[in-house]
């Protein structure tokens, strides 16, 4: 390698898109199956549900929930969508108040959907409202096996992951309540994360043809309408993510180093969360004139790069602790 060749940076989202997107269900409806799974698989995106630990496959029944009598997902219905690329959330054990039994609202209550599912469970999704994500809760959410958790704060989430474990959410309502009325917006959000290079998670519950509580939902309508201006909106510049995905890489970036190192670049990876699954980022090397003339090899195999914008080239592969990346440029040779 020449010891002009360019060092390779990570990059602020997987793929080195531009911004990112994510969508949540709180309570795992299994009326889900009615409009909202056929419009993610016609668009190809990944969703997310909230399940409550204790209500899996019944009749919903958490004390006065004003969802109370629509039918939880059974254990195989999560199943199902896990294996279509959804992520699976912790909505609690009993959607009611977390500090009052913590260990059962988040430890057993994840166990109990990874038990049940098959799959890891990284995400609590608070019940209710952020009186369920105080600091308090924040604090315990790594002690009961969570990487995050997420809130009801409208607003995106910066590329630098800086928040974390705290993820805010952009409701996906027909109107907001009390002082702060509202109508619904199928654009909401979407140029302050392209501009912001931000992460949008909308969340919602359970969109049917009339809204089941418009200050909790939007109609399928609506739904279809946003996800539609989500696409055209994104296009080949958006990542359209299951969040699981997206808390594994700002957590893996956050621990990760990329020093020189011999005639390459050693990846260096410290404190990273055991329960982090995907180790996969994505390098960026920019102010590249020729990126035709450039070969990346990852522990000694080849990678394939590809160009995000004019003068920069990228690529993703797996890293662990002790990673050698080696960066020749053709030009260079002599």
């Amino acid at each position: 390698m020449s010891i002009s060749a360019p060092k390779p940076a990570i990059a602020g989202w997987k793929h080195a898109k531009s911004w990112a997107y994510s969508i949540t269900y709180d309570e795992a409806l299994a009326d889900l199956d009615q409009f909202v799974l056929r419009v993610h698989h016609e668009l190809g995106l990944p969703g997310h549900v909230e399940v409550v630990a204790s209500q899996i496959g019944q009749v919903r029944d958490v004390g006065g929930s004003s969802y109370d009598g629509y039918r939880h997902m059974a254990a195989d219905e999560l199943r199902n969508i896990a294996a279509a690329g959804w992520g699976i959330g912790c909505h609690s054990w009993s959607h009611q108040r977390v500090m009052d039994d913590p260990d059962l609202e988040l430890r057993v209550a994840r166990e109990t959907i990874e038990q049940a599912v098959g799959v890891p469970v990284t995400v609590f999704t608070a019940p209710g409202s952020n009186d369920n994500l105080t600091p308090e809760v924040v604090e315990r959410l790594s002690g009961s096996g969570y990487l995050a958790g997420m809130s009801i704060t409208d607003d995106i989430n910066r590329v630098d992951g800086d928040a974390l474990p705290w993820v805010n959410r952009v409701p996906l309502h027909e109107r907001y309540w009390g002082v702060f009325d509202s109508a619904f917006d199928p654009w909401k959000r979407l140029r302050q994360a392209q501009v912001e290079h931000g992460w949008i998670v909308d969340y919602c519950h359970c969109p049917l043809e009339t809204a089941a509580h418009d200050y909790k939902d939007c109609t399928a309508a609506h739904h279809r309408e946003r996800l539609e201006a989500v696409v055209s909106e994104g296009g080949a510049e958006c990542w359209y993510a299951n969040p699981d995905d997206v808390i594994d890489y700002l957590h893996l970036k956050r621990h990760t180093r990329i020093e020189p190192c011999g005639s390459g670049f050693r990846v260096s990876i410290e404190a990273l969360p055991e329960r982090v699954q995907r180790r996969e980022l994505t390098f960026e090397i920019s102010g590249v004139l020729a990126p035709e003339a450039l070969s990346v090899q990852v522990d000694g195999a080849a990678v394939t790069l590809f160009g995000p914008r004019a003068g920069c080239a990228a690529f993703t592969a797996g890293v662990r602790d002790g990673t050698i990346i080696a960066v020749a440029d053709g030009r260079l040779r002599g």
